[in-house]
């Protein structure tokens, strides 16, 4: 009786701090689910982009393929200012003029709209990391040098056989005693004494 007492004291007193801290710092199995089901809401989401959905219409066609078109649309823009401003010096620079007058307001408009654009893939691809560990890499290598080590050797070429010297060259060749024999008389002499 004593220890369920005890028991319950201990329990509730527990949850009585949980329940006291916890909207200080946030519910974090809730947040977690809560992330899950916004990734996989945003996963759906992309996926129902690129499938292929019964009685499409060339309206849904054409809707799909301007929907597309901002990204790529603004980074060939970025890099067609560039061509311009060194194919047109003059007309770009009378452009730039005409842009300084815009107001600041517009600017940060402009801004706040290639940040929704190109903000939220950037921060994805954050969260994914920032590619493989050291330990990783080591981890590759060391498997692909013992795949390398299994694998037979490349059989070495056959050697070809000698060929014969020319007699009379190699009589003229042992006979004069006032020069060293060349290579190929060398290589004769053992042919012929292999042959013996």
């Amino acid at each position: 009786m004593l220890g369920k007492i005890v028991q319950g004291l201990i329990g509730g007193g527990a949850q009585a701090v949980a329940n006291a801290i916890t909207p200080f710092t946030g519910d974090k199995v809730q947040d977690e689910t809560s992330r899950h089901g916004e990734m996989l809401a945003r996963f759906q989401q992309y996926g129902g982009e690129f499938s292929d959905r019964q009685n499409r219409t060339w309206w849904d066609s054409f809707i799909d393929g301007l929907n597309r078109l901002p990204r790529p649309a603004m980074a060939l823009g970025v890099i067609a200012i560039f061509v311009w401003a060194s194919a047109d010096p003059v007309g770009f620079a009378a452009a730039a003029q005409a842009w300084a007058l815009i107001p600041d307001e517009m600017w940060i408009v402009l801004g706040a709209i290639v940040t929704f654009f190109f903000g939220d893939r950037t921060l994805l691809a954050a969260r994914r990391g920032r590619g493989p560990t050291v330990d990783q890499v080591r981890a590759v290598m060391a498997t692909r040098a013992e795949i390398q080590a299994m694998q037979p050797a490349p059989p070495s070429p056959p050697t070809p056989p000698p060929v014969p010297m020319d007699e009379a060259r190699y009589q003229a060749e042992m006979v004069d005693d006032g020069k060293p024999l060349s290579d190929e008389a060398i290589r004769e002499w053992n042919r012929r004494q292999k042959i013996k």
